[in-house]
């Protein structure tokens, strides 16, 4: 049975390596890289039947001038060339866009604007005299951009907390059937996380202007809530450990008692994040909107409830009740530090605004 349970695992967790591996690949191989790449976040190709076919700026040759950029690329063995002019103080803010496909001047017009990193335009180009087989062979060449730009912003954020929510299946999985160093190792560090996210949005959400009177600068402020948020979540991590590991004591419990406060924080990132983007994808956003105070005290009591357990698996401390504990703090703490990690992703190649 423990053999396996073994080759489970062992299997479990190499797909996830594979799917996160290669989820994380497409995502920077096809991001938006400007201004390394091209000066543009991206051009689509409008096609007759109104669909629409992404080229990633990374398959765009671009030099720069005083007065514009000149980029280029091949289409089905064809030369597209951008003319884009610059206006302003900002040399990526453009002016206009002219476009000459094979020599023949073509439709170009900004299509929005999104962040890659940097705020960038995007373009449409339309009137390329190509076939219904050709565009197809396109679609095919770019099929990683199209395949993200098709899902979207909410799409990929749905992938993204889908693969944290079995990061912690996972995670409390082997907590259960290997409740060892690691485990509690990990259960300590979410612990410690939970704290940091729960003190520094605590006290960065405070104004400066209720801070300055007692002495305090901006950038003073924004070092204390910074080293209050680690100290917290140091002493958290700390006094975690020495708990799950048997240093019992008055004080060991009383600081111990944190890490209910960051279980708490930890399943209200991932409760509330989970039902906003539920919401989103079954169109129930007016809803909850509207029902948000209903919203937030769902979130509460779910996060209530596991702070509780998880402060009486702690104080318990029998080998069964440490057991359950580290499969709730390993879990929920999986969920929390792997959504955080693809947001912060999805934000940074420019995904996500």
């Amino acid at each position: 049975m423990n053999r396996a349970i073994l080759f489970l695992s062992r299997f479990a967790i190499s797909l996830w390596i594979v799917l996160v591996v290669a989820f994380l690949s497409l995502l920077v191989l096809n991001a938006p890289s400007v201004p390394r790449l091209a000066p543009f976040a991206g051009v689509s190709i409008k096609t007759p039947n109104s669909s629409i076919i992404h080229l990633p700026n990374r398959s765009f040759t671009c030099t720069e001038t005083r007065e514009q950029f000149q980029c280029q690329t091949k289409i089905q063995n064809r030369l597209l060339d951008l003319s884009l002019t610059k206006g302003g103080d900002d040399k990526y803010n453009f002016s206009s866009c002219r476009a000459l496909y094979d020599k023949q001047a073509v439709s170009c017009r900004e299509k929005g604007q999104t962040y890659a990193p940097i705020p960038s335009k995007t373009y449409e180009i339309t009137g390329l005299r190509l076939s219904a087989q050709q565009l197809q062979a396109v679609n095919q060449e770019y099929w990683g951009i199209n395949a993200l730009m098709q899902l979207g912003e909410l799409g990929l954020t749905l992938i993204s907390m889908g693969i944290s929510t079995v990061t912690g299946i996972g995670a409390a999985s082997l907590a259960w059937f290997y409740p060892g160093k690691f485990s509690k190792a990990f259960t300590s560090l979410a612990c410690g996380f939970g704290i940091y996210q729960f003190v520094w949005g605590l006290l960065g959400h405070m104004l400066y202007d209720r801070v300055t009177p007692y002495g305090f600068t901006a950038d003073r402020w924004d070092w204390v809530v910074n080293g209050g948020a680690i100290a917290a979540g140091l002493g958290t991590t700390l006094a975690t450990a020495l708990l799950l590991w048997g240093r019992l004591n008055r004080v060991t419990k009383i600081l111990g008692s944190s890490s209910s406060v960051g279980i708490f924080y930890l399943c209200w990132l991932s409760v509330s994040l989970s039902f906003g983007y539920l919401a989103s994808l079954f169109g129930l956003t007016e809803t909850f909107l509207q029902n948000g105070q209903m919203l937030m005290w769902l979130c509460v009591a779910v996060s209530t409830i596991s702070a509780i357990a998880a402060e009486r698996l702690l104080w318990l401390h029998t080998d069964e009740s440490i057991k359950h504990f580290l499969c709730l703090g390993s879990g929920l703490g999986a969920v929390a530090l792997a959504t955080n990690f693809f947001l912060s992703i999805l934000l940074s190649l420019g995904y996500a605004d």
